[in-house]
C-alpha cells in the first residue's frame, strides 16, 4: 500500500484531477437537461375506468388499477385517470368517455359486458373482466379491432353445481348487474339443474327482495355492491338465509363477510388482474394492436369456502366430505343467548350450582341442630287425656271412687336447673354450626376456581379450535400452490400428495377441537345448572392481559430475587391461615371436641338437676256404684275434688357405670387431639400448595411472554420459508415443519395466557381470597399489606 501511495504521488496529478472535475460536471448538466426535456416533453394519455358502481367503491379494483397504472405508466406520460359509473351517466355517456379519453376500461363485469355489447370501438377498450362465454375470439385474441378483454377464470356451472351440492333446487335465482343480465340469462337458458331467473340488483334490499320468486330455493349473486350497498347486501342475505335459501357468491369478498353461505376463493385472481390490464395499457401505448392480446389470466387451483355462520343461520350444513375439502369461515359459532361474563358467570354458580345448594342445605339444618339442642334448655310442658272402662267387679270394689266409664285429664312441666350434657350439646352445636358455615365458605371458594376454569376452558376451547381451522386454511392454501407449481412443472406431485396427507391430518385436529368445545360447554353449563346444550355468548375475554397489567405493574415488579418470591409466598402464607375457611372449620371442630372432653370431665361431679310438676283432674267419672245410703255418703258428689297436682325438686348423680365416664373422657381427649393433628397437617398441605402455586404462577408469567415472542418469531420465520417455496429455494419438508411450528408455537402462546389465569385463580383459591373480584381500594390495600410484610422481614 505504501509504494502504490508513493507511486500515485510521483504523477503530475493537479491537471488530471481538473480535467476530470470538468467532464463530471459536463456529464451531470447533460444528465440534468435530458431529464428537464423528458419531464417537459411527456405526452398527455387519458383512461377512462368504467365501473358498475353509482359511487368511488373505494380500496377496490378501479383504486389497484389506478394505482398500477400509476406505477407503470407515470414515468412515461401525463397520467390522466377518470372514473366512469354507468349508473349515474347511463350508456350515453360511453361516446363521451370515448370522445375524452384516450383508452377505456371496464372495471366490473357489468360494464365490461356494456362495452361487450357495442358494434365499434373508436379507441383502444379493454373489458377487465369478462365472464360471457361467446365473447369474441379468435386462436390469437379478441380479433376485434381496439378490443381486448381478460376472460375470467371462474366457472359459474361448476359453482351452480356446488350450490346444488349444499341444497339441492328446483328453481334458482342469479343476481346481477342490469348490464349483465341479458347475456348471463343466454348463458344459463340450457343450465340443466334447474329453473334459471337472471335478475338485475336493485339500490335497496326490499326492492331486490321484491323481484326474487317466492320458490325459489337457491339465489347466486354476481358481483352487485357496487349496485346494491353493502348494507343493504347484508339485509338481503340476511333475508335469504332466514328463510332457509341457499346463496352462493361468483367472488368470495365481501360477500362472504356480509353472509353469502358458499363461493370460490378469488383474491388470488383479482389481486393480479390489475397488474394485467396495465400490462396490456403499456403494450397499447407501444403501439400493438389490442385485438392480438390474449384473453385468458393465469389461473389458480380456487378452494370453496364456506360460512358456517351462514350456514348456521339458515340451517343449511354442508356434508362432512364437502367440509373436509372446503375452508370453513367462521367455524366456531357466533353464540345465541345471554351474555355470560366471568363474574356473571361466578355470581350465577353461586346462586344455581347444586353442589353448592346442597352444602347450603347443609348449613341450614346445622342449624336446626343449633334449636334442637336448645330446647332441652326450654320447659317441656305436656298435657293429655284419658278415657278408661272398668269392669263391674273393680268398679263396685270402687265404693264409687271410679265409674264404670272415667274420663281424666293430666298435665305435666319439666325444667332442666342444671345439666352438664345439655348444656355441652348447645355449645358444640353451636360451633358445629360455625363449622358448617366455613364449609359453606370453603364450598365458595371451589365454585368460584370450578367455574372460572371451566369458563376459561370454553375460552380455551374456542381458541383452539379457531388456530387449527386457520392451519387447515392454510394447509388447504399451500395444497392449492402446490397443485399450480405441478401444473407448471416447479414442483413433484409427491408435494402434493404430501399436503395431501397434511389436509387429512389437519382435518382430523379440527374434528377433535369441535368435540372438546361441545364438551367444555356442557361442563359449564352444568356447574351453571343450565340445560346441558343451553346456549350462551361469551365477550371477548381480555382477563390475560388485565391480570397481566395488573400483576405485572404492581406484584411482580417487586419479585426480582428467588428471596423475594419466597417472601411473597410467605406473606401469602400468613394471608391463607387467616383466610382459609378450611382451618376455621377445623379450629371450630378442635373447640367442639374440646368442650366435649370438658363435658365428659363434670360429669364425675356435676348432678343433673331438674324440677317437675304434675297436674291431674277429673273430668267425670259415669256409672258408678254409689255406697250404702247409711252411709251417707258420696263419692261422686259434686262437691268432691276434682284436682291433684304434685312438684319435685330432683337431683341425679351417677355413682358408678362400669367405668363408663372415664372411657368417654379419654376418648373425647383422643378426638380432640386428633383433630388437633389433622389441623397441623392440612395447614402444612395447604401452605406448601400455596408455595408451588405461588413458582407456578411466576413460571407462567415468565413462560407467556416467552411463549408469545416465540409465536412471534415462528411466524416470520413461515413467512420467509414459504416465499422461498414459492420461489422453489424450499422443499416441501421445510415449509410444513416452518407451519407446524407456528401452529405449536400459537397453541402453546394460548394454553399459556389461560394456564397463567388458571394459575393466578389457584393461588387466589389457596389463599381463600379472589382478590381480583374485589374493590380497587381492597386491591390496593392488599398489595400494601405485602410492602408493609416485606419490610419487615
Amino acid at each position: 500500500m505504501r509504494q502504490i501511495s508513493r507511486a500515485r504521488s510521483s504523477l503530475p496529478s493537479r491537471p488530471l484531477s481538473c480535467l476530470s472535475s470538468l467532464l463530471r460536471s459536463a456529464l451531470l448538466l447533460g444528465a440534468l437537461l435530458f431529464l428537464c426535456s423528458q419531464a417537459t416533453g411527456q405526452s398527455p394519455l387519458r383512461i377512462a375506468l368504467l365501473s358498475d358502481g353509482t359511487e368511488p367503491a373505494g380500496i377496490g379494483l378501479d383504486s389497484l388499477l389506478k394505482d398500477e397504472l400509476r406505477a407503470l405508466l407515470g414515468t412515461r406520460f401525463n397520467l390522466t385517470v377518470d372514473a366512469y359509473s354507468l349508473p349515474r351517466f347511463g350508456e350515453a355517456r360511453l361516446d363521451d368517455a370515448y370522445r375524452e379519453s384516450d383508452i377505456v376500461i371496464g372495471t366490473s363485469i357489468g360494464s365490461s359486458q356494456a362495452l361487450l355489447d357495442r358494434k365499434n370501438y373508436p379507441k383502444p377498450t379493454i373489458a377487465a373482466i369478462v365472464v360471457d362465454p361467446a365473447a369474441p375470439q379468435d386462436s390469437t385474441g379478441s380479433g376485434v379491432n381496439n378490443l381486448t378483454y381478460v376472460r375470467s377464470p371462474f366457472d359459474i356451472e361448476r359453482d351452480l353445481d356446488t350450490l346444488a351440492k349444499l341444497k339441492p333446487y328446483d328453481r334458482l335465482t342469479v343476481v346481477t348487474s342490469k348490464y349483465f343480465r341479458e347475456p348471463l340469462s343466454q348463458q344459463l337458458a340450457d343450465y340443466a339443474g334447474a329453473s334459471v331467473t337472471v335478475i338485475a340488483a336493485q339500490p335497496t334490499a326490499a326492492a331486490t327482495w321484491s323481484l326474487i320468486p317466492k320458490n325459489t330455493g337457491a339465489v347466486y349473486f354476481t358481483p352487485v355492491t357496487e349496485i346494491l350497498p353493502p348494507a343493504e347486501t347484508e339485509e338481503l342475505l340476511q333475508l335469504l338465509n332466514d328463510r332457509g335459501v341457499a346463496t352462493m357468491s361468483l367472488l368470495d369478498y365481501p360477500m362472504l363477510d356480509l353472509g353469502v353461505l358458499a363461493a370460490y376463493s378469488s383474491e388470488d385472481i383479482i389481486s393480479r388482474l390489475p397488474r394485467r390490464v396495465a400490462l396490456d395499457v403499456l403494450r397499447i401505448t407501444d403501439g400493438v394492436d389490442p385485438a392480438t392480446f390474449s384473453t385468458s389470466i393465469e389461473g389458480s387451483n380456487q378452494s370453496l369456502i364456506i360460512n358456517m355462520g351462514a350456514a348456521r343461520t339458515s340451517g343449511i350444513y354442508p356434508s362432512f366430505d364437502l367440509m373436509r375439502r372446503s375452508v370453513l369461515l367462521n367455524p366456531v359459532a357466533v353464540e345465541s343467548g345471554p351474555v355470560l361474563t366471568l363474574e356473571g358467570a361466578i355470581v350465577e354458580g353461586l346462586a344455581r350450582n347444586l353442589g353448592y345448594r346442597i352444602d347450603e342445605y347443609e348449613v341450614a339444618l346445622a342449624r336446626t341442630d343449633v334449636n334442637v339442642a336448645k330446647a332441652d334448655l326450654f320447659p317441656q310442658l305436656g298435657a293429655g287425656t284419658s278415657l278408661t272402662m272398668l269392669d263391674p267387679q273393680t268398679t263396685a270394689s270402687s265404693f264409687g271412687l271410679q265409674g264404670r266409664y272415667n274420663w281424666t285429664g293430666s298435665a305435666t312441666l319439666n325444667q332442666v336447673i342444671l345439666s352438664e350434657p345439655v348444656f355441652a350439646n348447645v355449645a358444640i352445636q353451636r360451633l358445629l354450626a360455625e363449622g358448617q358455615q366455613a364449609a359453606l365458605q370453603s364450598s365458595q371458594l371451589d365454585v368460584v376456581l370450578d367455574v372460572s376454569t371451566a369458563y376459561l376452558n370454553v375460552l380455551q376451547s374456542k381458541e383452539f379450535l379457531r388456530l387449527q381451522n386457520e392451519n387447515l386454511n392454510v394447509t388447504r392454501a399451500n395444497y392449492d400452490l402446490a397443485v399450480n407449481q405441478q401444473d407448471l412443472g416447479a414442483a413433484a406431485v409427491t408435494d402434493v400428495y404430501r399436503w395431501e396427507s397434511e389436509l387429512s391430518l389437519g382435518s382430523i385436529n379440527v374434528n377433535d377441537a369441535e368435540a372438546q368445545l361441545a364438551q367444555a360447554c356442557y361442563q359449564l353449563n352444568q356447574l351453571l345448572d343450565h340445560d346441558i346444550n343451553a346456549d350462551f355468548r361469551l365477550p371477548p375475554f381480555t382477563g390475560q392481559d388485565s391480570l397481566l397489567g395488573l400483576i405485572g405493574k404492581t406484584l411482580l415488579p417487586l419479585l426480582n430475587t428467588p428471596r423475594d418470591i419466597d417472601r411473597l409466598a410467605d406473606f401469602l402464607a400468613d394471608e391463607a391461615r387467616r383466610n382459609l375457611p378450611s382451618l376455621r372449620q377445623l379450629d371450630l371442630a378442635i373447640a367442639a371436641q374440646e368442650r366435649q372432653a370438658k363435658a365428659r370431665e363434670r360429669a364425675f361431679y356435676l348432678p343433673q338437676i331438674a324440677v317437675e310438676g304434675q297436674l291431674g283432674y277429673r273430668i267425670g267419672n259415669y256409672a258408678t256404684t254409689p255406697l250404702p245410703p247409711e252411709f251417707n255418703f258420696d263419692f261422686a258428689a259434686a262437691d268432691r275434688p276434682r284436682g291433684t297436682y304434685t312438684i319435685a325438686v330432683g337431683a341425679n348423680i351417677p355413682i358408678f357405670q362400669g367405668g363408663l365416664r372415664k372411657a368417654q373422657l379419654e376418648q373425647a381427649k383422643l378426638t380432640t387431639l386428633q383433630t388437633t393433628a389433622q389441623r397441623e397437617n392440612t395447614e402444612n398441605q395447604l401452605v406448601q400448595r400455596l408455595y408451588s402455586s405461588v413458582e407456578t404462577l411466576v413460571a407462567s408469567y415468565r413462560n407467556l411472554r416467552l411463549a408469545r415472542e416465540a409465536a412471534a418469531t415462528s411466524e416470520r420465520n413461515f413467512d420467509i420459508i414459504e416465499d422461498l417455496y414459492r420461489s422453489g429455494a424450499a422443499n416441501v419438508t421445510s415449509l410444513i415443519d416452518a407451519q407446524n411450528v407456528v401452529l405449536q408455537s400459537r397453541i402453546n402462546a394460548t394454553n399459556l395466557g389461560y394456564q397463567f389465569v388458571a394459575d393466578f385463580l389457584t393461588v387466589q383459591r389457596a389463599t381463600g381470597s379472589y382478590q381480583f373480584l374485589a374493590e380497587p381500594a381492597e386491591q390496593t390495600a392488599f398489595l400494601q399489606r405485602f410492602l408493609s410484610f416485606r419490610d419487615a422481614q
